[in-house]
């Protein structure tokens, strides 16, 4: 009884006063996917080729295509144009349509981000100075799209380029990006007499009410996502470089003041340095924080203002840290690596459910490695980086006590798993137990003194990590 106590309180100490309960966490799968990395959508059909198979050995079960309404849309509306009808003329669905069948042929789920409205969907009065497609998109317009894209990909809908066949379904959506920005959705603030009141949570709560009911209306087991929010934001009106931005947790407990509907709400998390590492303010969001954000959920369920009533997912839906290679200003390949094992090991400890990382590959660093991103776990050169192994097969541990170590991974394929702890030269087992194919799996074993472990199964080893004493 003691050592099961302790085991307990440890857990309890590392989901980070999150809330949830240890055997909440334990009981909690984790699913990993990749965010709408170019070679994965939009690079042609010979990349996808080349990557997508790479992002399925990596365990990838979803894949965030991000779609342009703006770019979907006709830029002026042609007569007798229904909005809600995917195959009223002036639509152009091509290259989604290729993505999402590549991606479907390889077994993959397809989560489709659909942000950017065309010029005849964005409200009254726009000023000059605004990002095209953010000032207060129309909720019924932005509905009958959401609409339009469910109908067009709920896997009856014939397949132009392949006569006799439909298109595959997609069961996951997530409406807009980033409303937290000014480049996505504007205004964030409404300027009064006694300073400034926030404008966008409630732009983005007409639009996600309506999007949620119009996807649903075509099938009810789809899963409608909120917006990732982005991870840090300025103090009410201020406007700098970034421009003008809100902190993710004030956008949300604004957002959820009045009933919204979602199946699961989104963040995204670029620490400034590694994943123990906790935002400045108190309203911004690392990886360390998302009890933050399930803080303000939980409060929104009981409430009676997260709709349907039930509990929601929480998910992460951009991850990411440059690497040096190739990046001089990213961390050590090596720490980015540890860095992805201990994010997901802590996400999944907050109860997330779902982690998309950023990239499978680095960008070509144009016009510099400043500008590009190189938070891919492959390099340029197609090669992988120790993140590939961290993400397929991630593995961490913690000391319980002087006695003790538990262990948490996610295993890459099914059997019998090996935990191996090195001594002199060579591998020593240290136990063994059966896992299923992407189970999360926690374990505690005796084990004393400073000690580096590994696990294996199938012929597939995790990366070592060394524990303390």
């Amino acid at each position: 009884m003691r050592r099961l106590g302790f085991h307990i309180l440890v857990l309890v100490a590392a989901l980070l006063v999150s809330g949830a309960t240890a055997s909440a966490a334990a009981a909690l799968g984790l699913v990993t996917g990749f965010n709408s990395d170019p070679v994965l959508t939009n690079d042609g059909a010979a990349s996808r080729a080349i990557w997508i198979p790479r992002a399925v050995a990596q365990g990838a079960g979803l894949i965030r295509v991000n779609v342009n309404w703006s770019a979907i849309a006709p830029q002026t509306r042609p007569p007798g144009f229904a909005t809600a009808n995917p195959a009223s003329p002036g639509y152009d669905w091509t290259e989604v349509d290729g993505t999402i069948r590549d991606l479907a042929a390889h077994g993959l789920q397809v989560i489709l981000s659909i942000s950017g409205a065309p010029s005849w969907a964005e409200g009254p009065d726009q000023p000059s100075n605004v990002e095209q497609g953010t000032w207060k998109p129309d909720p019924s317009q932005f509905a009958q799209f959401g609409q339009a894209a469910a109908r067009r990909y709920d896997g009856h809908f014939p397949d132009p380029a392949r006569p006799g066949a439909f298109l595959p379904r997609v069961r996951y959506w997530q409406a807009w990006n980033e409303p937290d920005l000014d480049t996505y959705l504007t205004p964030q603030w409404n300027s009064t007499t006694h300073g400034f009141t926030p404008a966008s949570p409630a732009i983005y709560r007409g639009m996600l009410n309506a999007f949620y009911a119009a996807v649903k209306g075509v099938a009810k087991s789809d899963v409608v996502v909120t917006a990732g929010m982005a991870p840090y934001g300025n103090p009410p009106g201020v406007n700098t470089p970034g421009g003008y931005r809100m902190q993710p947790v004030a956008f949300d407990r604004a957002l959820f003041s009045k009933p919204v509907q979602l199946d699961a709400l989104a963040q995204h998390t670029y620490p400034v340095e590694g994943p123990l590492w906790h935002a400045v303010n108190a309203d911004d969001v690392a990886v360390a924080d998302l009890y933050k954000v399930r803080h303000v959920l939980n409060a929104a369920e009981r409430a009676g203002d997260a709709l349907p009533r039930g509990p929601k997912q929480l998910w992460v839906t951009e991850l990411g840290w440059d690497s040096d290679p190739p990046n001089p200003e990213g961390v050590p390949v090596a720490e980015q690596a540890r860095w992805y094992e201990q994010a997901l090991y802590l996400l999944w400890s907050q109860g997330v459910d779902t982690v998309l990382f950023l990239q499978l590959v680095d960008s070509a660093p144009i016009p510099n490695y400043f500008v590009a991103y190189e938070e891919g776990i492959y390099y340029l050169n197609g090669s992988p980086k120790p993140a590939a192994t961290a993400v397929r097969f991630p593995f961490v541990s913690n000391r319980l006590d002087r006695a003790h170590i538990q262990v948490w991974g996610r295993a890459p394929v099914g059997g019998q798993l090996v935990l191996q702890r090195h001594r002199g030269a060579r591998w020593v087992v240290v136990g063994r137990f059966r896992v299923k194919w992407h189970q999360v799996f926690l374990k505690e074993i005796a084990l004393r003194g400073q000690a580096t472990l590994r696990a294996e199964v199938a012929g597939q080893i995790s990366l070592p990590w060394t524990q303390s004493p």
